[in-house]
């Protein structure tokens, strides 16, 4: 072979038409390619936020469901000892504590009188109202003092005088949640402890001076009195709330009544306990509340603020707040309630406030007289609505994804959509979680 076409063999390369073939196969690869990382990436990201949806909406509803459960909790029964006459249904009034203490100390109390917000129930009005002011004298306290609900719009509630230190509603980070409901509910937990007279007799004197001593059995809560707080003195027929004065080991010295002062309880015929009502007495809170993304990539969804807000779901038992969980949309309550005739209807708390349908409250507790709201008193169902999303948002999700059901009614959304809380809807999937809770502290 001559040396020339040696030397053209050992220089020749891939055509123009070689190169084009391996550059397209080359682009239709990585086109493939990136289209599997990109539907894997996206199928990864709507599996993630499903799960987190799923496990935020779980989670919120059972501990809602555990406290919900135990709206007006007392030892034993809640329950008088005998049925009212007269009535269409018989009816079990419930049991209301005697207080002969001057200062409860309860927080969050819900509208005084006028619809003002109080920092604390100290007492109870001439008018039934909650009241700052010191008691006078001895009162029966209510047990429509145990839940107290109410219904927000995105500008104000019903009823006014929403627990103190609640934050305004609006669009802004720590802002309330506008358009999402508020329920407080109140319950006695904890073991209690039996107990003795200083005579050794089971009943208990309420004077000033009296002692009571402590009988801790297996199983109980570790004592926790000290000086200046009250104790709830129970059966399974009666209750009282008396001061403590002073605490020496397992002995109580009950401290100053307010007028009204007799026996705490009956007689020593029951299952007597004594519970710390100050520490063991427990106010809880439920509202939505926004915190600010910590994620600085993420789009705004507030008209009023420059970085993305979440909502959160929180928790507050006697001031402290927790937060729950992250997503909560929109927060909405139903009360069942029964009237005198024994019919249960559901109904939002602004419906209750205004004695919707007409509906008569059940006869009251022994020694309750005045008793504002009385319908609250009659709440044996509550229907906890939660709106979840998936916290993060999901790009480039359909229409029908972006789809949800609340309160029976379907919304269809677009990124821009305007919630009831004044946030932009957003690229999220949004599911419903229902918590539907008996209260067990009144049925038989």
């Amino acid at each position: 072979m001559p040396t020339t076409t040696l030397a053209r063999a050992r220089h020749s390369g891939f055509t123009l038409i070689e190169i084009m073939v391996a550059l397209a196969l080359g682009l239709l690869l990585s086109i493939g390619i990136i289209s599997l990382f990109g539907n894997t990436s996206r199928t990864n990201r709507l599996q993630n936020g499903l799960a987190r949806l799923q496990e935020n909406g779980r989670f919120a509803v059972t501990t809602m469901e555990t406290d919900l459960r135990m709206t007006a909790a007392q030892y034993c029964s809640n329950f008088g000892s005998s049925s009212t006459p007269g009535t269409v249904v018989p009816v079990m009034p419930l049991r209301a504590p005697m207080v002969l203490a001057a200062n409860l100390g309860v927080p969050d109390p819900g509208p005084g009188a006028g619809d003002a917000s109080l920092a604390v129930m100290n007492s109870v009005d001439g008018s039934g109202y909650p009241s700052a002011a010191a008691a006078s004298g001895g009162y029966v306290l209510s047990p429509r003092y145990s839940v107290q609900g109410y219904s927000c719009t995105s500008g104000s509630c019903t009823p006014n005088g929403l627990p103190s230190d609640l934050p305004d509603a609006g669009t802004n980070v720590d802002d309330r949640l506008q358009g999402s409901d508020v329920l407080t509910v109140r319950y006695q937990r904890g073991t209690g402890w039996s107990f003795l007279s200083a005579a050794g007799a089971g009943a208990a004197s309420c004077a000033a001076g009296s002692t009571l001593q402590l009988n801790p059995q297996t199983g109980d809560d570790p004592l926790n009195f000290s000086a200046g707080q009250l104790a709830l003195v129970t059966d399974c027929v009666n209750s009282t709330i008396v001061p403590v004065g002073s605490v020496a080991g397992n002995v109580l010295t009950l401290g100053t009544m307010i007028t009204g002062s007799g026996m705490c309880l009956n007689s020593g015929s029951h299952d007597m306990r004594v519970f710390n009502f100050s520490n063991d007495f427990v106010t809880v809170t439920y509202y939505v509340r926004l915190r600010e993304d910590n994620n600085p990539d993420a789009r705004p969804n507030s008209p009023t603020n420059a970085k993305r807000v979440i909502p959160v779901l929180m928790r507050r038992e006697n001031g402290v707040e927790q937060e729950l969980v992250q997503g909560v949309d929109q927060l909405a309550f139903r009360y069942g309630v029964q009237d005198a005739t024994g019919r249960t209807r559901f109904l939002s708390a602004a419906e209750i406030e205004a004695g919707a349908g007409g509906l008569q409250c059940t006869p009251p507790p022994d020694g309750v007289t005045n008793e504002p709201g009385c319908l609250w008193r009659s709440v044996r169902l509550i229907e906890a609505h939660l709106l979840v999303n998936t916290v993060d948002e999901i790009m480039n999700l359909d229409s029908i994804s972006k789809t949800y059901d609340f309160m029976g009614i379907e919304h269809a959304t677009t990124d821009t959509t305007v919630l009831p809380s004044g946030l932009n809807a957003g690229s999220m999937l949004r599911r419903e979680f229902i918590a539907y809770v008996s209260n067990r502290n009144y049925n038989f």
